[in-house]
């Protein structure tokens, strides 16, 4: 079993318009691992997409959002969270991709990302085979089921506005777009002692 939560219409039609539009417009960078876009050669093997800097009063909303959404998480893992890492506005091109990996909270990694309890993705745009404008192919967030479990993936729904949180040692993957440009936020809490 894979635990996660859907968290429907966390932002309006609007509010993701405008994002996507900050997003595609704004300068960025690599979006690299870790949030850092010095590791070359070895991280695009591993992920492609960039990072973009929108404006402070967007991250602002954005941080405003996550917050109100610490208490619906805690209930929904049993885990108490801190605070929330700095909100990545992501932009993914036509090939872009992110490889199966695990954010932190495993006993293997000893960097920054081990105090990390939940991710959380927030969907901008719609994933669709339709050919619409504001569409896009491939991208699938797909969540795995423990090893020492059955061989199960589950593709998040992209809609835009929810947000979807799991466990930060949950491994999952951003399928390589095939067609459009999609749009995601992405945050971490951290468990209360880091």
């Amino acid at each position: 079993m894979v635990d996660y939560l859907i968290v429907p219409e966390a932002l309006d039609k609007a509010a993701c318009d405008a994002l996507c539009a900050e997003i595609r417009g704004a300068a960025g960078r690599d979006a690299g691992l870790l949030g850092r876009s010095d590791q070359k050669p070895a991280w695009p093997r591993v992920r492609r997409s960039r990072r973009a800097e929108v404006s402070a009063a967007t991250e602002a909303r954005v941080s405003g959002l996550l917050a109100e959404q610490k208490a619906a998480l805690e209930r929904h893992f049993g885990v108490v969270l801190g605070a929330f890492e700095k909100p990545q506005f992501l932009h993914y091109q036509e090939g872009d991709f992110f490889v199966p990996h695990q954010d932190g909270n495993t006993p293997l990694i000893h960097d920054e990302s081990r105090f990390r309890k939940i991710s959380a993705v927030i969907f901008l745009n719609s994933q669709s085979d339709d050919p619409l404008p504001d569409n896009y192919a491939g991208g699938s967030l797909v969540l795995h089921g423990p090893y020492s479990g059955p061989d199960l993936r589950i593709a998040m729904q992209a809609l835009p506005g929810s947000l979807i949180a799991f466990r930060s040692e949950t491994t999952h993957e951003v399928t390589p777009v095939t067609r459009g440009e999609r749009f995601s936020i992405v945050s971490w809490y951290r468990g209360t002692s880091s």
